[in-house]
């Protein structure tokens, strides 16, 4: 494990939910840490989210837990995966343009009918801020994808939110995918980690995170007022919200980038 960590965790060890239940509410605790307020107000989540942690759906949440050698533990980062059915992996651009919401959706539904799944779909990773840095995020794609190869799955995809894109607000979402660096791999770091590990970039789902909510709610999140319809840079987002004066609603689609691992080399 990376010296990064600290000697204080020296050891990491992965655990799913399933085997480490107790650990459920380290998942949110985190997630609040590092994403956008507002993030959590988006439709599928406010639906779905609590079902990763149901029976027969747990088992692909994962947990890097960091010891000191003197029996205490701490968590470090967290993983969550839904296994999906998908028509046609032959055809990536079959996946939904709706993206993390339509494959928590979908996922969650296959789940609830006990209709067989033939994929993975990675939802997110968090790395606690302080750790940042080390090989956590490598070590939980590569289980991610030894995890889909071992269940049986034949694809493992991930609906990818760049992380970099809103220090980048006046650029388009499709000119900012296409940023490379000198050799050529993606600009966006958290685009690049996933090319680094073996992840291939599909195509763009325009509509893959979905949020409405009054304004006042929308100024809790960020602070912000709403004097004039029309859209609004708000911290963390990766598309404008809309604000609409005359309903008092605002609107926030997100846009993510659809990658596809391979399965055939788990070492990457």
């Amino acid at each position: 494990m990376s010296a990064s960590l600290g000697a204080a965790h020296s050891q990491v060890t992965l655990v799913s939910a399933e085997e480490r239940p107790d650990l459920i509410p380290a998942f949110a605790e985190l997630g609040a840490a590092v994403w956008p307020k507002f993030i959590g107000g988006d439709e599928a989540i406010v639906k779905h989210w609590n079902s990763l942690f149901s029976p027969g759906l747990s088992r692909h949440q994962f947990l890097a837990l960091g010891h000191d050698g003197h029996g205490n533990e701490r968590v470090l980062a967290t993983s969550n995966n839904i296994p999906f059915f998908w028509p046609n992996p032959d055809d990536e651009t079959s996946l939904p343009d709706e993206g993390w919401d339509a494959v928590l959706t979908h996922g969650v539904g296959a789940a609830a009918s006990r209709q067989r799944p033939n994929a993975l779909s990675a939802l997110a990773i968090v790395v606690t801020p302080d750790v940042r840095g080390s090989d956590l995020a490598e070590r939980l794609i590569a289980n991610m994808k030894k995890h889909a190869k071992n269940v049986g799955f034949d694809a493992l995809v991930a609906p990818v939110r760049p992380t970099r894109k809103p220090a980048y607000p006046l650029a388009s979402f499709t000119d900012y995918i296409g940023w490379t660096t000198p050799d050529s791999a993606p600009f966006d770091p958290w685009l690049r980690k996933h090319w680094q590990l073996g992840g291939r970039i599909v195509k763009i789902a325009p509509r893959s995170m979905r949020v409405m909510a009054p304004l006042e709610q929308w100024t809790v999140w960020t602070g912000l007022r709403f004097p004039v319809s029309g859209p609004y840079h708000v911290e963390g987002g990766l598309a404008p919200l809309i604000a609409d004066r005359e309903t008092d609603i605002g609107r926030y689609e997100e846009p993510n980038v659809w990658m596809r691992h391979r399965l055939d080399d788990t070492g990457r």
